[in-house]
């Protein structure tokens, strides 16, 4: 073996680590630090609902950044530094699921703030509270924005 080939090796199995600890960063970020129970409020619709399309996107990123760490894992443990040449069945339909389920994030970002248009919501827009949508404007002055995050 020469020094160029495990230069590459080196700096291949290296970025694979930096992308398997960013999977695991981006998924641990997104579960414990992102205020997921907006998504909550929209599903139970109570008198007031808080949604924030970037937690929406986020979480509709998930199977990608899963599926980026088992591809990158399977990358680690595989000999050399040469692509795949063959790809597997599950990896496929994992990619569809993933490119799917992100999109439809996306797209639910930007359709449901146009839904609560429609619907009988209010935005509070004010400041801190403009992710809120409450029935009655009057609530707006009673929401206390960390009720939902159990701390």
């Amino acid at each position: 073996m020469n020094k160029e080939y495990i230069r590459q090796w080196l700096v291949f199995k290296g970025g694979v680590i930096l992308l398997m600890a960013f999977s695991l960063g981006y998924i641990y970020v997104v579960f414990f630090y992102m205020e997921m129970v907006n998504v909550k409020s929209l599903i139970i619709h109570g008198d007031v609902i808080e949604f924030s399309g970037k937690v929406l996107i986020c979480m509709g990123g998930i199977p990608a950044i899963v599926w980026t760490f088992f591809c990158s894992l399977k990358m680690l443990f595989k000999k050399g530094i040469q692509p795949f040449k063959k790809y597997t069945a599950i990896g496929y339909i994992w990619m569809i699921i993933s490119v799917a389920s992100f999109l439809l994030g996306f797209i639910a970002a930007f359709v449901i703030p146009f839904i609560l248009m429609a619907s009988p919501y209010t935005s509070c827009n004010v400041g801190k509270y403009s992710s809120y949508y409450v029935i009655n404007p009057d609530l707006c002055k009673t929401i206390v924005p960390d009720q939902w995050v159990k701390k």
